[in-house]
């Protein structure tokens, strides 16, 4: 970093510019964080000054907003990246450009040679220091959201990464602007996003957010759950307070989760930090799939007998979640795991309902789920969490739903890392015995074998052929074998 502020330093004196550090660099400066990236104004020649300063750091230089004249330097070292954004001052001098700036915390500036004493140098014309100091989020102005409607979700992402508070009065703004969100570019909600969902304590912001009409604002299916399932539904608020309140307990599970999964914390928790891309991990897209889980249940609500029924919403839910994050513009891997968790939610619950479950229905779920099976069973148990609060939940039932998920995970986790077994047949010998070509049947009849063999319901070669006679018939018959 520094490296890079002394060619700065350098470049301004050569182009006789005036250029300021500001905004973020600063406001962590006072919080005592560390800031990688860094914001700069210059007073003239923006375009010149960012594409020297990327030729003296060995950077790339492109154009980042083109109305504002702001300019970015990516920096590599080995496998970070660092940027410099270098925006054209707005105004006759640095305070008019500070004011037009979105929030009082970053509304911070220090002239760039004054770098080695910034403390003593900051210029400082709207007492950002002074909210910093009460951790109070305070917009700029009353177009601050007219400008750049996505502000709205970086105060709730500082309030999150900062233990900050939004002002009241922002919040008011924020209220009276809301449905202006919908008009920004979907990968940008998704950062902001994700990032909020990264507090481990994140369900209090999307509170607010729900509370100002941000958040339907930006996923209208929100909107129709409140409407559509308040006369169809156990929690008094309707269906969405459900979503919300398996969102709580989901992040009171990852807070708790040597409380409920002592015998496989650790290895639980790195399954759920595992990163899809960028601030969007196993353990955030969780949250969100939660919001969402049962948002078809209002199309597919039909009273059979004395009992409301959601026949096929887990089906419907995930292909509406789908269309949900293609506009966010997430990744396949991402949206492919939110189809799955979502389509197979109710599924857990079906196996809880035995009052044994077998090894083989055991093995199956594991199989059929792979490495997304911890992750399920999560959500199914926050599911379940839900209800703790309503008359009909029987905290018998749920205790056992606990210990229930629990030992699944352990289950799982011996599963994935126990030693594979040693093949007991190969196709060879299937084409032997039953007189069989090479094909398809082969490599479904070793599937079926393998299967049994894991589930301990055969033990040698002799077995396996026996097992697998009696659906020979059935085979050669899909596969049009004579």
């Amino acid at each position: 970093m520094f490296k890079e502020i002394k060619k700065i330093i350098e470049l301004a004196k050569d182009t006789n510019t005036e250029v300021f550090l500001v905004g973020g660099y600063i406001r962590d400066f006072l919080l005592k964080k560390e800031s990688l990236d860094i914001d700069l104004v210059v007073s003239k020649y923006v375009e010149s000054f960012a594409k020297k300063l990327a030729r003296l750091i060995s950077g790339k230089c492109f154009l980042l907003h083109s109305d504002l004249q702001v300019y970015r330097v990516a920096v590599f070292n080995n496998q970070n990246i660092r940027y410099i954004d270098i925006s054209l001052m707005q105004g006759k001098n640095i305070e008019q450009d500070l004011k037009k700036r979105d929030f009082t915390i970053n509304s911070l500036a220090v002239k760039i040679e004054n770098f080695d004493n910034i403390k003593k140098n900051i210029i400082d014309c709207c007492n950002g220091i002074k909210d910093l100091k009460t951790k109070e989020i305070k917009a700029m102005s009353k177009n601050v959201f007219i400008k750049d409607p996505l502000r709205m979700l970086r105060a709730f992402r500082f309030a999150s990464e900062y233990n900050f508070k939004i002002s009241k009065q922002t919040l008011l703004l924020m209220k009276k602007y809301a449905s202006k969100i919908s008009s920004v570019a979907g990968e940008r909600i998704k950062n902001e996003l994700f990032r909020i969902f990264s507090n481990k304590k994140s369900s209090q912001y999307v509170f607010i957010m729900d509370e100002i009409k941000l958040l339907e604002s930006m996923f209208s299916v929100i909107t129709k759950m409140k409407k559509s399932a308040k006369n169809f539904y156990y929690h008094p608020k309707g269906l969405f307070q459900h979503c919300f309140q398996t969102y709580e307990a989901l992040e009171n599970i990852f807070i708790k989760l040597d409380k409920f999964f002592h015998n496989s914390k650790d290895l639980l928790e790195q399954h759920l930090n595992k990163q899809f891309s960028e601030n969007i991990t196993r353990k955030n897209l969780l949250k969100f799939i939660a919001l969402f889980h049962d948002c078809a249940k209002p199309e597919t609500a039909k009273r059979i007998g004395n009992k409301m029924r959601f026949l096929g919403h887990e089906k419907l839910g995930a292909k509406k979640t789908v269309e949900i994050m293609k506009g966010l513009k997430m990744s396949n891997k991402e949206i492919n795991f939110a189809k799955t968790i979502i389509s197979e939610h109710m599924r857990p619950s079906s196996l809880a309902k035995a009052e044994v479950i077998t090894k083989k229905a055991q093995t199956r779920l594991f199989r059929d789920i792979k490495e997304n099976t911890p992750d399920l069973l999560i959500l199914a148990m926050s599911d379940w969490h839900s209800y703790k609060n309503l008359k009909v939940c029987s905290k018998n039932i749920l205790k056992c739903q606990e210990k229930y998920v629990a030992k699944l995970i352990f289950n799982y986790f011996d599963f994935i890392n126990r030693k594979p077994k040693n093949k007991i047949i190969d196709g060879n010998i299937l084409m032997k015995k039953f007189n069989l070509k090479p094909g398809k049947i082969i490599g479904e009849l070793l599937k079926i074998i393998n299967n049994a063999y894991e589930e301990n319901r055969i033990k040698d070669e002799k077995s396996a052929l026996n097992f697998v006679k009696p659906q020979l018939t059935q085979l050669k018959e899909k596969y049009k074998i004579m």
